[in-house]
């Protein structure tokens, strides 16, 4: 039943906010650096629609754009809420802009920047590049039949990374214990050397 607050419809016009997300993004940074030189604005218009248009064009470019610019605007709605719990505390702006530019708070903008890359860069080709693959034969059963092996995908829901589905594998996989064990220790050395490197 439709409800008011139903926004599956929007489903449907989210190339148009894709178009409008990369236009708005690249003309402002043409804008900023002003890159061909002050008092272009038509130029840069023209070259960020043209981007945005090809954008339009590629499903991988859409699809990047549709996964990437949700995460980043969780990023900085986290940080907008930060700073404001620490001006709720007597912080001045000073503070806070001497908080942006301590070096410590780049490497962890910098690996969340890099995680929501490679989680788009998933989202855009995984499930068509597992398509693509040719599989791998299992033997019905532990036994071999006169047609020799036959592909018994793993049905959905399991622990098993052989599914049809590459989000489901995904996740199959980062849960498994020693891909967990694995994130741990790189975490663990990680958080002691970034410690053992800090200047007193």
């Amino acid at each position: 039943m439709a409800t008011f607050l139903d926004v599956g419809l929007l489903d449907n016009f989210g190339v148009i906010f894709v178009i409008l997300i990369v236009f708005l993004i690249l003309f402002g940074l043409l804008e900023y650096i002003k890159a061909f030189g002050p008092d272009k604005r038509g130029l840069h218009g023209i070259i960020a629609l043209v981007v945005a248009l090809l954008f339009l064009v590629s499903k991988i470019a859409t699809n990047m754009v549709k996964m990437m610019v949700p995460w980043f605007m969780v990023i900085g709605i986290f940080l907008f809420f930060s700073m404001f719990l620490i001006r709720m505390f007597g912080r001045t702006e000073a503070d806070m802009r001497s908080l942006v530019a301590d070096p410590n708070f780049y490497p962890w903008l910098i690996i969340f920047v890099i995680l929501i890359l490679i989680l788009s860069l998933g989202n855009a080709f995984g499930q068509s590049l597992l398509e693509k693959g040719e599989g791998e034969t299992v033997p019905i059963n532990g036994s071999i039949d006169g047609q020799g092996y036959q592909l018994q995908p793993a049905t959905e829901g399991t622990t098993s990374t052989t599914t049809t589905s590459f989000s489901t594998n995904l996740l199959n996989t980062l849960r498994h214990p020693k891909v967990l064990g694995m994130l741990f220790i790189f975490i663990v050395g990680m958080i002691a050397l970034i410690f053992l490197t800090k200047r007193a």
